[in-house]
């Protein structure tokens, strides 16, 4: 598990005005350790290899929380997930 200041703050203002959040936050570096420091070209691999189907977990996430039942708001893809229909 992992926080970063700007999910913080929507979190926090989330909170304070009683809206559900949530996020989906893709890992690209340690910075902790010499070799983790990101890169040019360590973020080229990293988004080379991870962000379509990061982005494809999260609006898999948005549709099972719509299928449940629950409310999302402002939810429009438009893009080849879905073929740019409203889920």
């Amino acid at each position: 598990m992992a926080i970063d200041m700007e999910t913080a703050t929507i979190f926090a203002a989330g909170f304070a005005n009683h809206i559900s959040t949530g996020a989906l936050l893709l890992v690209s570096d340690q910075p902790m350790i010499p070799e983790g420091v990101k890169t040019e070209a360590s973020d080229q691999t990293v988004t080379a290899n991870y962000v379509e189907r990061h982005i494809k977990i999260g609006v898999e996430a948005l549709k099972l929380v719509r299928r449940r039942g629950r409310s999302v708001k402002h939810l429009r893809f438009e893009d080849d997930f879905d073929g740019g229909h409203e889920t």
